[in-house]
């Protein structure tokens, strides 16, 4: 019977193989040595970790020699996968099988086409023997890329356009390094999905038939066109942010403001001290025409002199036939603090500032209708009768002291 000292030496030596067999540091046995491989500098080479531009090629000239045994073959991947030989030049395979004189050593010039996208890759050579034995040699190839020019051909990125309408965007785009590819286009930073409102192209209007939409062969470098857009059936401001995106990922966007509305009109009325002569005293919004104060065209009045025996001109004025006035006042009542006549262009807005007017507070002398404060030179008034609204700026008022020929003039919006 063999000694148990025996039978566990046994064991301890095939154990001790096993392990000498599976271990070793790039495929290499411990206790041999395996392919010497290295990178050699010179003109337009690279050696360690570089940057380039997507797509394009970068060069290393690699060298090799064996130690322990003869050479098999040169390996070439990207991130870990085999590089396919289209992106290769200077080889004949991947892998490089080695055969004669190379057995023994190899000097490699490779050319390779870096990866088209925007990333960080490992590129790995590895130099194998015929005993399977593994020597890997290693560089960082980081891409960069220009994105595309984007030119929005249009005096202002602020335009107004009426509800439901079709404007015209016209562009200018120039290619960076990789060929143009899509055009996206979002509303208010959201992706647009009502693909029936976006269209493209002056010459035959083509609805996007997906949003990013793909652009055709021949802008692949340069797109000079026009994209158009239908606006909201909803007035409001909406930004529009068109994104051109390139083969490689890169993009550059253009932003454009889009105010949606009906435009306003605008005229301007002369409103007559009501003591003066007969006929007069009332205002016709809708023409500027002064009018009688009673007279059914009216929408405003002014309210005439204190008394017969005290010809002093209130300067006030009231609403008639039914309308009603409250002032406009910057900060107050839910109005900006920015806000301005002068910035007004659309009828929605003119509407949707009556509910922040302040309401008259003071009564006519007969306490049967509210009127205004005396009125002075910049004062805004909003009127409302029935559902039409009117916004008023006092451009000018004239005071006579002898025939109660005083005046206002109003800029008029509705």
């Amino acid at each position: 019977m063999k000694s148990l000292f025996s039978i566990r030496l046994v064991f301890a030596i095939i154990a001790t193989t096993l392990l000498l067999t599976s271990c070793g540091t790039d495929g290499t046995d411990p206790g041999v040595n395996g392919p010497k491989v290295d990178f050699v500098a010179g003109a337009g080479l690279i050696t360690s970790d570089a940057s380039v531009n997507i797509g394009t090629d970068f060069k290393v000239n690699l060298v090799g020699s064996k130690t322990d045994n003869e050479l098999k073959s040169v390996t070439i991947q990207e991130a870990g996968t085999k590089i396919t030989l289209d992106r290769l030049t200077g080889v004949s395979g991947n892998p490089v099988l080695l055969t004669g004189s190379n057995t023994s050593s190899f000097d490699l010039t490779i050319t390779i086409k870096a990866h088209s996208d925007i990333s960080s890759k490992t590129y790995s050579f590895i130099v194998e023997d015929s005993q399977g034995n593994k020597t890997t040699k290693s560089i960082l190839i980081t891409t960069l890329g220009t994105p595309p020019t984007v030119e929005l051909v249009m005096s202002s990125g602020n335009v107004d356009i009426a509800p439901n309408s079709l404007l015209s965007v016209p562009f200018k785009v120039t290619k960076g390094t990789s060929n143009l590819k899509t055009v996206e286009v979002l509303i208010d930073d959201i992706k647009a999905t009502d693909l029936t409102k976006i269209l493209i192209g002056e010459t035959l209007l083509t609805p996007f038939d997906a949003n990013p939409y793909t652009l055709p062969t021949s802008a692949k470098d340069k797109f000079e066109d026009k994209i158009f857009i239908r606006s909201s059936t909803t007035s409001g401001t909406y930004k529009y942010t068109f994104k051109f995106s390139d083969e490689s990922g890169l993009s550059t966007s253009k932003d454009l403001i889009v105010n949606v509305g009906n435009a306003v009109t605008m005229l301007e009325g002369v409103l007559l001290n009501q003591g003066g002569p007969a006929g007069q005293g009332g205002l016709d919004l809708d023409t500027g025409a002064s009018t009688g104060s009673a007279d059914a065209k009216a929408e405003i009045r002014d309210e005439g002199i204190v008394s017969n025996t005290d010809q002093s001109w209130k300067q006030q004025i009231s609403g008639v036939n039914g309308s009603e006035i409250k002032y406009i006042i910057k900060g107050m009542g839910g109005v900006a603090e920015t806000f301005s006549f002068a910035n007004i262009k659309f009828t929605e807005e003119v509407s949707s500032l009556f509910a922040n007017g302040v309401a008259f507070t003071q009564k006519s002398s007969d306490n049967v209708r509210f009127v205004s404060n005396k009125v002075t030179a910049g004062d805004v008034f909003s009127v409302r009768i029935g559902t039409k609204y009117y916004l008023l700026l006092v451009k000018d008022v004239k005071i006579t002291t002898t025939d109660n020929k005083d005046q206002y003039t109003f800029d008029v919006k509705f």
